[in-house]
């Protein structure tokens, strides 16, 4: 089942609820806690878990069945499309807006493409961060 119970620790004020848990949604359907074909909680049962509006799950819901993430099938429940490409798509999606963002940010901040491109190639050595840890090292 849908591994939710460290969902609700720490929503972040920055972004909207509804985003938030189709982003841990996606999140544990790319690390395989979520299967697909996998029966997902109610509207009701997990805004009842995260201690949410339902209509904040609704909305939630609504967006990952128009992302075709989901599925539900009346008087059953929703579930998770069953496609085993799913992962795969809904991980490239996280790496494009991961990277678009970064990129706007790294752009507004007055880096060239080649100022990023090196300093991604100075980290991914291992010269600051290491398997998703910061160290705060000055180099």
């Amino acid at each position: 089942m849908l591994p939710v119970e460290s969902w609700s620790v720490g929503f972040d004020q920055r972004s909207p609820i509804y985003q938030q848990i189709i982003d841990r949604f996606s999140q544990a359907l790319v690390r395989g806690s979520l299967s697909p074909g996998e029966r997902i909680p109610s509207i009701r049962d997990l805004a009842i878990e995260l201690k949410v509006n339902t209509n904040t799950v609704q909305r939630a819901y609504q967006e990952m069945e128009r992302d075709e993430m989901i599925y539900s099938k009346r008087g059953t429940g929703y579930f998770v499309m069953n496609d085993n490409n799913l992962p795969i798509r809904v991980k490239r999606t996280m790496v494009r807006d991961t990277t678009t963002r970064f990129l706007q940010e790294m752009y507004a901040l007055g880096f060239s493409g080649e100022d990023i491109v090196t300093e991604i190639d100075r980290q991914i050595r291992g010269e600051e961060i290491k398997h998703g840890t910061d160290d705060n090292k000055e180099s």
